[in-house]
């Protein structure tokens, strides 16, 4: 027996003695959800929200592998309703915005980066990710200024300056893009082979 088997045995267990404890229905869903037992978990996070629908945890993490199942009109229902229940919790945005750009409603998962920024203007991965969205749609320079607002304030990820030098590059500021794939080599040697292929497949063109 694996960990995980064991894990759901004792959840089944727990599950027996006390059928009310919602905590127990949530804990054997997230076992589930990760071995991919993925219908078996959404019937657990069901369970669990009918027995504490004031959770907003069970819901977000049912919205999670919604989304993960390609439910996506499901998954958003749910992270408005963990949404309403718990505005604090800033990953529920997060996660809303990710579906909403996977549905191809940019400008509504934009709109759920700025609410989060809002809240916490001191996050990284909001600008990251809306800087994302802002490259997908051509809009460079505002993605080059979230780029930068995600470097101010985490320096140290590579990602940032990989996709601040991909847009340099598109832009024809090859000098800038060269200075940031260095500080991305910094941070994440692996990186230097992929961007030294990137970087001759450009100059052959």
């Amino acid at each position: 027996m694996n960990k995980f088997e064991e894990a759901l045995e004792n959840f089944t267990l727990a599950i027996q003695q006390d059928s009310e404890n919602s905590d127990y229905y949530f804990g054997k869903a997230n076992t589930l959800n990760t071995i991919k037992r993925f219908e078996e978990a959404l019937e657990n996070y069901n369970l669990a929200i009918q027995k504490n629908p004031e959770n907003s945890d069970y819901q977000n993490r049912k919205g999670m592998i919604l989304e993960n199942m390609n439910r996506f009109e499901e998954a958003l229902e749910n992270y408005d309703s963990a949404i309403s229940k718990n505005q604090s919790d800033l990953s529920y945005f997060l996660n809303k915005a990710n579906t909403l750009f996977k549905m191809n409603r940019p400008e509504e998962a934009l709109y759920n980066y700025d609410l989060a920024i809002q809240k916490n203007p001191e996050d990284s991965r909001y600008y990251f990710n809306k800087a994302y969205i802002l490259q997908n749609l051509n809009r460079f320079e505002e993605a080059l200024q979230n780029y930068n607002l995600a470097i101010q304030r985490n320096p140290e990820d590579s990602r940032y300056y990989f996709n601040k030098a991909n847009i340099l590059i598109k832009l024809g500021r090859l000098n800038e893009a060269l200075e940031n794939y260095d500080q991305a080599i910094y941070y994440q040697p692996e990186l230097q082979a992929t961007i030294f292929q990137f970087l001759a497949q450009i100059l052959q063109r």
